[in-house]
């Protein structure tokens, strides 16, 4: 009778561990399907920022060759031009960085990046079109 009794002991905890098992499982499947989720959307912004620059890769090349055709610019004239412009965030790192910008409504420093001052909430005048 004591192995009967034991059995019937253990029947519940086996139970509650089944039970607890299968919610891990569907915890798990969850998760799994945001994950893909989160996966599926980051492949969907990473073709559309390769096809952005795609199209801006096409478009700088043939705003230089209009330029270079129209005028007496070298390829060696665009290539100091653009170490010029990669240095003026102080890195030569082949993009155009943030720099330290002053606010002409308060008197502060603030990023160039952003539209409105950090500070005082005025409109931020750039120094060159593409900057920030």
């Amino acid at each position: 009778m004591g192995g009967l009794l034991g059995v019937l002991q253990i029947l519940p905890m086996t139970e509650s561990l089944w039970f607890r098992n299968e919610d891990l499982a569907d915890a798990s499947t969850k998760q799994t399907e945001r994950i893909s989720t989160r996966a599926q959307a980051s492949d969907s912004e990473f073709l559309k920022l390769r096809r952005q620059v795609d199209r801006l890769t096409l478009t700088c090349q043939s705003m230089w060759e209009l330029l270079r055709d129209g005028s007496d610019l070298t390829e060696d004239h665009l290539m100091r031009k653009v170490a010029e412009v990669d240095l003026r965030d102080g890195s030569p790192d082949g993009r155009l960085g943030s720099t330290v910008i002053h606010c002409e409504s308060c008197g502060k420093n603030t990023n160039s990046r952003r539209d409105n001052c950090v500070w005082c909430g005025a409109p931020v005048e750039r120094a060159h079109i593409f900057e920030g």
